[in-house]
């Protein structure tokens, strides 16, 4: 995989026409991406060192571009043979309705390349994965920092 991906491919995404999706984690501008997050309403605010830790971690980072700016996310992890989960697809909102979640989605797919992919998404987003194949899944648990606010939040019942 190389560093910088500007070709469409089969993604569908007319509207990305002309971006940059890279792979590269050198280039990202940790608050920017921490800004990103919190215009798309990406849940809660990330301290910018402890997010650029998480991606790092991480087995797929993908950053799309509209010249300098980063307009654009996703991450999944994996262990490269059976499992993958997605994290962090976030678009900026003036960007949104355009393919770019879509095109970061079956980028991040193809590149995982695994028999299963989780997702942890936010609420009200389920219609937009489905069309990926995502299904609702009658099993997955998770332990909350704050049980409560998650409940609130919708994200537990």
């Amino acid at each position: 995989m190389t560093s910088a991906d500007t070709t469409l491919g089969q993604d569908g995404a007319g509207g990305a026409a002309g971006l940059d999706f890279s792979w590269d984690v050198e280039r990202v501008d940790w608050p920017a991406l921490v800004a990103l997050f919190e215009r798309a309403k990406l849940g809660r605010r990330r301290e910018p060192e402890r997010l650029e830790t998480a991606f790092r971690n991480s087995a797929l980072c993908l950053f799309v571009y509209a010249g300098p700016v980063l307009i654009g996310v996703g991450r999944a992890l994996s262990d490269g043979v059976s499992r993958a989960a997605l994290y962090d697809v976030a678009v900026l909102p003036e960007y949104q309705g355009r393919g770019i979640g879509q095109a970061i989605v079956r980028r991040l797919l193809a590149a995982a390349n695994v028999e299963l992919t989780m997702l942890y998404a936010a609420p009200g987003k389920e219609a937009f994965y489905a069309q990926f194949g995502f299904r609702r899944m009658r099993t997955a648990m998770a332990i909350m920092p704050d049980e409560a606010d998650a409940r609130a939040r919708g994200l537990i019942e």
